[in-house]
């Protein structure tokens, strides 16, 4: 057409030889335009509801894994919680030119090491956020690369682009890491013994919506990271499962499925996106979007401020398993408080309603028989308004803090708890007292 559209034409002719031994030509010429765009409508609208379908299958994955892996951190928690509670009472216990201290210090590196291992099973899980703070992914990256070329196979070459000033987003540096070493590790025995690694960091300013193969970005300022091999590449069908969890094509003993979906499952929680080209025989790129901020980074003087201390303030203490009781109990002792316990939450509302002035702040596990510990907290805060309240749980979540917040819980900790974490929560809630949010 002369405006520039298209027009879709069906002819319809048909030739007959006429008395004089010519040809008629008999047929007519239809507008069809309208029946194609419908055509084309609904088999976009049946492409996006497999894609629709598609992610709605990986978000069910993501939570049956979910699910277990909750059970699985929840007595793992309660492990680690006595392992670091004791270290850092050896470590603070032990002279400075004394072995054991070298000792204490690598049990809670192992420990911490543990924890790490907990958050990344809880990542499967959609209702465990992560440690969401300002994050330098140029600092992570570099991080992540040295430890990498120690175990590079003398074949594949390494190629780095990245900037020298930080590239700043909110996430979490552990899991960030994880994302970074599973992409290359992955890269790495695509490529068997030679080829190229690729890795490129980068800002990126987008001015328009842009869909991705999983996920979407809104116009925007992002951190852009990108990860290319020279590999073995992978096919369609293979293209279309590599974030199940489970999914693995990888011989028995070199993968467990776990660590793609593991990907997936941090950068979507930190809000970001993934776009992944492959093809047999031609490497695969995996580009990671996530969302650039100006926040400022927590530096390491203020991350290793002394210990706030208690001054003998009575504090309501409830958890059902007795040696976390008994240990907790040690750890406030130790910080300049004084603990009451009790393993049952109806003992201890009990007490409080007895004496509801006599303590001045509540830390509670949530998991309790009989009566949670947002059912403790609500009866609490029926009985005295001002108290603050601490819920302690093995894993968070949306629901977890909207319960909180209905019952006038004033801090949440995540299990396992460290001394610092414990010293700090308190100095706050007694001093600054505010609701969870």
């Amino acid at each position: 057409m002369p405006d520039g559209r298209v027009k879709h034409i069906h002819v319809v002719a048909h030739a007959t030889r006429n008395a004089t031994g010519g040809v008629d030509f008999f047929g007519a010429v239809m507008d069809v335009t309208a029946a194609r765009e419908t055509e084309d409508r609904i088999r976009f609208a049946q492409g996006e509801r497999e894609r629709l379908e598609q992610r709605l299958r990986q978000a069910e994955k993501m939570e049956a894994v979910g699910r277990l892996a909750g059970g699985i951190a929840h007595d793992f928690n309660n492990v680690l919680a006595g392992v670091f509670a004791y270290g850092e009472m050896l470590f603070e216990e032990t002279p400075a030119d004394s072995p054991l201290k070298r000792y204490a210090k690598n049990v809670l590196t192992a420990a911490t090491r543990g924890r790490a291992l907990v958050e990344q099973i809880l990542a499967y899980s959609r209702s465990q956020l992560g440690k969401h703070a300002p994050v330098d992914v140029t600092h992570v990256m570099a991080e992540t690369l040295e430890l990498l070329r120690g175990s590079l196979p003398a074949d594949i070459r390494l190629e780095v682009s990245a900037p020298k000033l930080p590239l700043i987003v909110i996430g979490d540096a552990t899991q960030l890491h994880q994302v970074l070493m599973n992409l290359c590790s992955n890269a790495i025995q695509a490529m068997s013994e030679a080829g190229t690694l690729r890795v490129v960091l980068e800002a990126a300013d987008l001015v328009a919506e842009r869909a991705l193969s999983h996920g979407s970005l809104a116009p925007g300022r992002y951190v852009r990271l990108t990860i290319q091999d020279s590999g073995s590449g992978m096919d369609e069908a293979t293209l279309a499962r590599i974030f199940e969890p489970f999914f693995t094509t990888k011989e028995i003993g070199r993968g467990t499925g776990l660590g793609l979906s593991l990907v997936y499952a941090i950068v979507t929680d930190a809000g970001g996106a993934i776009d992944v080209k492959s093809a047999l025989e031609h490497g695969s790129t995996f580009v990671i979007y996530l969302a650039r901020t100006e926040a400022a980074l927590v530096t390491a003087g203020q991350a290793a401020a002394p210990l706030p201390r208690g001054n003998g303030e009575r504090v309501l203490l409830v958890e059902d398993e007795a040696s976390l009781l008994a240990l907790t109990a040690e750890v406030l002792a130790r910080l300049g408080y004084e603990p009451v316990s009790f393993s049952d939450s109806h003992a201890a509302l009990a007490a409080f309603e007895a004496a509801p002035r006599s303590f001045d702040v509540v830390i509670t596990d949530d998991v309790m028989p009989g009566l949670s510990g947002t059912g403790l907290a609500t009866e609490l805060r029926r009985l005295r308004l001002d108290i603050p309240i601490v819920l302690v749980s093995g894993c968070t979540g949306p629901t977890l803090t909207q319960q909180a917040l209905v019952a006038g819980v004033s801090e949440m900790l995540v299990k396992p708890l460290q001394s610092r974490q414990i010293a700090t929560i308190l100095d706050r809630v007694l001093h600054h007292h505010q609701t969870v949010r």
